[in-house]
């Protein structure tokens, strides 16, 4: 358990350090307002009360409560001062660190965005940082306190331990007692946290889904608003029970305290009252044996509390370090590569996604040469967008390996080589940003003109009244554009060609347009693509005549490999698959 306080300690607060460093600066001035005002009612107190009872000078008297206030009131200012600065960076911290969350989700090998023990860490990160553990403050509020109970305790151990020092036998009494109890009520907390992930993100699922716009034509057309309230309700009752669960095995423990803490103030009292009656010393004295017990015994209540709910709160935030530490899926080199066209192989590679044992390719291979154009083909599940995923270094071979230029992938360092393509997938996103945001990510924007010319998309810009500035969607913009489909796959090959990579992939590029839309398209492939290496899927076989070579998928293997005369010659299954789409314009 030290091992995960120290790493969350280390972790969180050297990376606060760096950006806000005058957030620990107010920490420690209100630690040391706090610890300072107890002691300035303990020690001046006793003297305003014994001269009231004995001589009652005015001038001490008037000096004493002075004191007593004005030091009192400074100290209050102070801590609440800096509470508010720490007030302040409470936000701003949280909006850092889900910042680095964020940003590291976006880091990580897409094959893990894929796999559900990583999107569970994400979640607990995410929950662990702003739930439940309170992040760099949740946890600087019980270490700063616990360095602070700890100076307190040893001064007024000091004080009481002359006078009544069998008080101090009853407090450590009480706080072990009371300790054990906050133990076994944090573990319940811990235990039920590591069940309410999957909650959460069923909760959040469906929750979120209802409202989300994009998911609104399905649930109006197809009356699924009823089954998608449902599911909610029973989750958000899954989620009640959970926090239910939870407060009734605390309960107990919480009731228990309560009867154990009133026992002991009671006892204090009448004890050192006794000690007072019996003239053991001054009524002043008794008081500030009260007050100090009081604050001692809070203190030491105090501090078990800080170690517990530290404990606790670590255990959370330690799931934010395990995710900023989590392995990767991918092996990575160091090798440097040059922007050109490339030599790509794939040599007896087979495939099956994490956690399967059904293959999705088996013994594929082929040779690409630079600046040649693929056509890739076949049924629904043949493998074709997973070929893909494999060039890409999305996820790699589960056997056999892939060249680039003679050298296996796994050599070369992972940016350079992720920059050598820029892919058009079947699924591609747009952003809820403008148009030139969509296509450059804040690079060189020159010649959009001309870029937007040969997809088709001069007359969509021209129309815009804030031209490229102009916001996709409106999220966030009321004045945003709604593209129609086959404008949005325009903006999305148009992105894939700004990025000027020597690797071309386009996975049914066409979907989207209308026949003349495509037919210009195709028109203009070997302009649109130039010399460098073009990978095209498509079900649209028309499309294949555009490419050097053709490779037909069929069951994860490829069947036949050749240009699109010889294999319509071969009456194989590409033969087969043109001649049932050609039939019908004729």
């Amino acid at each position: 358990m030290l091992k995960k306080i120290f790493a969350v300690i280390r972790v969180l607060f050297g990376t606060a350090w760096k950006k806000y460093p005058m957030f620990f600066a107010a920490e420690t001035l209100r630690m040391l307002a706090n610890v300072s005002q107890p002691f300035v009612g303990i020690f001046i107190s006793p003297l305003i009360i014994d001269e009231l009872i004995g001589d009652r000078d005015l001038k001490k008297i008037f000096i004493y409560t002075g004191t007593l206030i004005i030091g009192e009131f400074l100290l209050t200012v102070i801590a609440d001062r800096c509470g508010t600065v720490i007030g302040k960076y409470h936000q701003r911290l949280n909006n850092y660190f889900s910042i680095l969350i964020g940003k590291h989700s976006m880091e990580l090998d897409f094959q893990l965005t894929e796999d559900k023990a990583a999107l569970e860490q994400i979640e607990r990160a995410r929950t662990g940082m702003d739930w439940y553990s309170g992040g760099v403050v949740g946890i600087a509020d019980q270490v700063f306190p616990f360095v602070g109970n700890i100076i307190k305790i040893v001064g007024l151990v000091a004080v009481i331990v002359t006078k009544a020092p069998l008080l101090i036998a009853v407090i450590v009494v009480y706080v072990i007692i009371s300790t054990l109890m906050t133990v076994r009520k944090n573990k319940i907390e811990v235990e039920a946290f590591g069940k309410l992930s999957k909650v959460n993100r069923l909760f959040g699922y469906f929750g979120w889904n209802v409202v989300d716009p994009k998911y609104g034509k399905e649930i109006r057309l197809y009356e699924a608003r009823d089954t998608m309230v449902d599911y909610w309700k029973d989750n958000t009752e899954k989620s009640n029970t959970h926090w239910k669960n939870q407060a009734d095995g605390q309960f107990p423990y919480v009731m228990a305290e309560d009867i154990l803490s009133f026992f002991r103030e009671v006892f204090t009292v009448f004890y050192v009252a006794l000690l007072a009656v019996n003239g053991v010393y001054t009524a002043g004295i008794f008081t500030q044996m009260v007050a100090a017990e009081g604050n001692l015994s809070n203190s030491l209540r105090n501090i078990m509390w800080n170690v517990t709910e530290l404990v606790k709160r670590c255990n959370y935030a330690y799931e934010y370090v395990k995710f900023m530490e989590y392995p990767a899926a991918l092996e990575k080199g160091d090798v440097k590569v040059e922007k050109k066209p490339h030599e790509i192989e794939f040599r007896h590679v087979t495939f099956a996604y994490p956690g399967t044992d059904r293959k999705i390719l088996e013994d594929v291979n082929i040779r690409i040469a630079p600046g040649e154009h693929l056509s890739i083909v076949g049924l629904n599940g043949a493998g074709k967008t997973t070929f893909i995923k494999l060039l890409c270094r999305l996820y790699d071979p589960t056997e056999g390996e892939i060249l680039m230029d003679g050298r296996n992938i796994k050599e070369y360092d992972y940016s350079d080589y992720m920059a050598q393509f820029a892919p058009v997938f079947q699924d591609y996103k747009l952003f809820a940003l403008s148009v030139k945001d969509n296509i450059t990510f804040g690079k060189d924007d020159e010649d959009l003109d001309g870029l937007f010319e040969k997809v088709g998309l001069s007359d969509f810009v021209k129309k815009l009244d804030k031209g490229t500035d102009t916001n996709i969607f409106k999220f966030f913009d009321e004045e945003g554009v709604e593209p129609s489909g086959g404008e949005q796959q325009k903006i999305a090959i148009a992105r894939a060609l700004h990025k000027d990579a020597p690797i071309v992939i386009l996975d049914e590029p066409t979907a989207a347009l209308d026949p003349v839309a495509e037919y210009d398209i195709y028109r203009q492939f070997n302009t649109l693509v130039g010399g460098r290496s073009a990978f095209y899927i498509s079900h649209r076989l028309s499309s294949c005549r555009f490419c050097d070579r053709i490779a037909v998928f069929s069951e994860g293997r490829i069947a036949e490999y050749g240009t699109h005369d010889t294999l319509v010659d071969a009456g194989g299954l590409y033969a087969e698959m043109f001649e049932a789409q050609a039939k019908y314009y004729r």
